[in-house]
């Protein structure tokens, strides 16, 4: 099919963004491997005036942290 590019300007806009959180949290995880995930995030939404939510919500959706899920039974 074609190459067509349906975005709009503010979606564009928006990928640059979480590619520039996703490529700084590589570089920051290889540079301070055991720093807490927390830490980074919190390095990471600092430089881009996001919040540490925001930052970690956007690694999530690009797969490149995994949240820490606790059975229900396992807390009782």
């Amino acid at each position: 099919m074609g190459g067509f590019d349906l975005r709009t300007p503010i979606e564009k806009e928006r990928e640059a963004q979480h590619s520039e959180i996703c490529k700084m949290y590589a570089e920051l995880l290889e540079k301070y491997p055991m720093a807490s995930p927390n830490r980074l995030f919190t390095v990471i939404a600092s430089r881009t005036n996001r919040s540490v939510p925001g930052v970690r919500g956007i690694l999530i959706q690009h797969m490149l942290y995994k949240q820490r899920l606790y059975l229900l039974d396992k807390l009782l």
